[in-house]
């Protein structure tokens, strides 16, 4: 559990657990709840927002209750600037993974790969259609197409 250390009505300290000794206090951290709370350390509870696709992060805003400080995550819509970041990421992700699977195929097109024409024709498609992965108007959803058999 982590807590808050709360100072005139005000969080001045936030941790992940009790200090073994604080403020001349030995073994503080196996007094009971309400002592702790009556030397000012408070349990701290953080309350996540349900955030949608277009929604970030945006720090947070805190509540000090009688028995615990709550803390709310604050959300802002992303910016333009930030959603077509993230999409131009996305295609960077898709384009890697295509050429890694590109690349483990290139054996498929040599002149002395063991496939028969029917099969290097196969392997023709399924790379032609990796290629054009990167024509969908986004990058989400990609539908990766299935190697063929060899």
């Amino acid at each position: 559990m982590s807590y808050a250390r709360v100072e005139d009505g005000k969080i001045v300290q936030r941790t992940n657990s009790l200090p073994k000794s604080w403020d001349n206090i030995s073994n503080f951290d196996v007094l009971d709840q309400e002592q702790i709370i009556e030397h000012g350390w408070y349990p701290h509870r953080f309350v996540e927002t349900q955030k949608s696709d277009g929604y970030i992060s945006d720090g947070s805003t805190y509540s000090i209750e009688q028995s615990e400080v709550v803390e709310y995550e604050k959300i802002r819509e992303k910016t333009k600037e930030e959603k077509e970041s993230e999409i131009e990421s996305k295609w960077i992700e898709i384009r890697a993974q295509r050429n890694i699977l590109l690349t483990e195929s290139d054996w498929t097109q040599l002149p002395d790969s063991p496939l028969n024409n029917q099969k290097q024709i196969e392997w023709q498609i399924y790379r032609q259609q990796l290629r054009d992965i990167t024509l969908a108007d986004s990058p989400y959803g990609i539908g990766w197409p299935s190697k063929p058999e060899n």
